[in-house]
């Protein structure tokens, strides 16, 4: 038989046995050594790199964009009366398909431009509510006390003071408003 040579493991050889060109490729580069890597790069004073950050550093003033018409996103640039009155149109219409024919004339009538305006100023000078409430509340209380007195008495009870009642309070509360207005705008500023 033939003599085999003994395998004599020495430093040299186990080097040539984990060699980088016999392992794959991902496994060559964590064959290598970590310390070779650490080595090609020298490490920087942590204070020397302190100095290189706060010198390339800016401050928040000079980063902050200045804000103007031009960019600020906030402005709606593309919204305007055109666009919402033609929104305000397709809003019309979708509601109206669901209303029948009486309720969608009716809403046709209301929704003209001429009784928009006039409804627009009514509802800032007319409609105040403490002229409604001063109405409401003296048109119960005076209407109240003439049904008592045409029951007790024997009087033939009238439906329309109801609704002088109603317009003599909201006058009465129109003037309270007004004199509440004028005694708080002419005290002097504290």
């Amino acid at each position: 038989m033939a003599e085999h040579e003994p395998i004599i493991h020495s430093p040299e050889h186990h080097e040539h046995e984990h060699s980088a060109e016999h392992l794959p490729k991902h496994e060559q580069a964590e064959s290598q050594p970590k310390h070779e890597k650490a080595e090609t790069k020298p490490l920087e004073d942590v204070e020397t790199l302190r100095a290189k950050a706060e010198h390339e550093a800016k401050s928040s003033k000079e980063t902050t964009p200045k804000v103007t018409p031009e960019t600020d996103v906030k402005q709606d640039f593309m919204v305007n009366k055109d666009l919402k009155a033609e929104a305000f149109q397709r809003a019309l219409n979708r509601t109206r398909k669901h209303l029948s024919s009486p309720e969608r004339g009716l809403s046709k009538a209301i929704h003209q431009p001429v009784v928009d305006a006039i409804s627009g100023v009514a509802e800032k000078t007319i409609a105040r509510p403490t002229g409604l409430l001063t109405g409401a509340i003296v048109a119960l209380i005076g209407s109240s006390y003439v049904f008592y007195s045409a029951k007790h008495y024997g009087w033939h009870y009238n439906y329309l003071i109801v609704f002088i009642l109603f317009v003599g309070g909201y006058v009465v509360g129109l003037i309270l408003e007004i004199i509440w207005f004028a005694l708080r705008h002419l005290r002097p500023a504290k």
